[in-house]
């Protein structure tokens, strides 16, 4: 087997804060397998090439009190060869954000399409709506986000004919999906620490999740990365399905970048 992939994932134009932003990501892989003859099987070669190229544009839109709009449109494209998924694919994409630092809100509207596939059971759309609230420049006080989509969420070239695979309720790629989480954090030690405790429920047709954490790290300021954290995690998951048993987990994660 002989196989090479090369490629670019880069910013083309930077518009700033208020100019037109474009990036691109483009990759090839080409593989060619080649078996000898043996005992009673005959000898076969193969071979599999693959081109992607997306391309995404985006403007922002200043407003009043340092918020702002960003509108954004991405188009992803894929050409197969090979004994497997074979032809060429379009899919196209468009998000709306907005952005309010002062309130530490955030919005975001973004959905895709899969315009034309050569196999014609390539068919998708997808929409989701998000949102996130944290008034804090720190990691304390309130937070909540949250989240609904419909349909598969991909976008840009992971939908297009290379599908994430998501485990427990995101099994259900294909149908309306709910997720909120809450969370307050607390000081402590001297108010050189914070404690955070959330909670967290995700919603899907076929069944549904809840969780609990209660976390301790070092007092940080908003865009500074917590040195270290360490969480107490406990979750319960349940099927709509009557054969299915409901599954409880607790897990203690410890995590510190570098």
């Amino acid at each position: 087997m002989v196989m090479g992939a090369v490629g670019l994932d880069g910013l083309l134009i930077d518009g700033g804060a208020e100019g037109l932003s474009l990036t691109t990501t483009i990759d090839l892989l080409s593989q060619r397998t080649t078996t000898e003859q043996v005992d009673a099987l005959s000898s076969s070669e193969g071979s599999v090439s693959r081109l992607r190229v997306g391309l995404e544009a985006g403007r922002p839109f200043p407003l009043a009190n340092g918020a702002a709009l960003l509108p954004s449109l991405e188009v992803g494209m894929r050409q197969d060869s090979g004994d497997g998924e074979t032809g060429f694919g379009l899919e196209v994409g468009a998000a709306l954000a907005w952005n309010d630092p002062q309130r530490g809100i955030r919005g975001e509207l973004k959905g895709h399409t899969l315009v034309t596939h050569i196999a014609e059971e390539f068919r998708e759309q997808g929409l989701a709506l998000s949102f996130a609230w944290d008034p804090s420049p720190t990691n304390r006080g309130p937070s909540l986000a949250l989240g609904h989509a419909m349909r598969a969420t991909a976008s840009g070239m992971d939908a297009l004919l290379n599908p994430t695979v998501l485990e427990g309720l995101d099994d259900a790629s294909n149908s309306h999906q709910f997720k909120a989480e809450f969370a307050y954090g607390f000081p402590a030690h001297n108010n050189r620490l914070t404690m955070t405790p959330s909670l967290a429920v995700a919603l899907a047709p076929t069944g549904r999740s809840y969780g609990m954490a209660w976390s301790l790290a070092p007092y940080s300021q908003q865009g500074r990365t917590e040195p270290w954290e360490i969480a107490l995690e406990g979750k319960r998951e349940e099927s709509n399905s009557a054969t299915s048993p409901v599954d409880h987990s607790l897990g203690l994660r410890f995590s510190l970048p570098f």
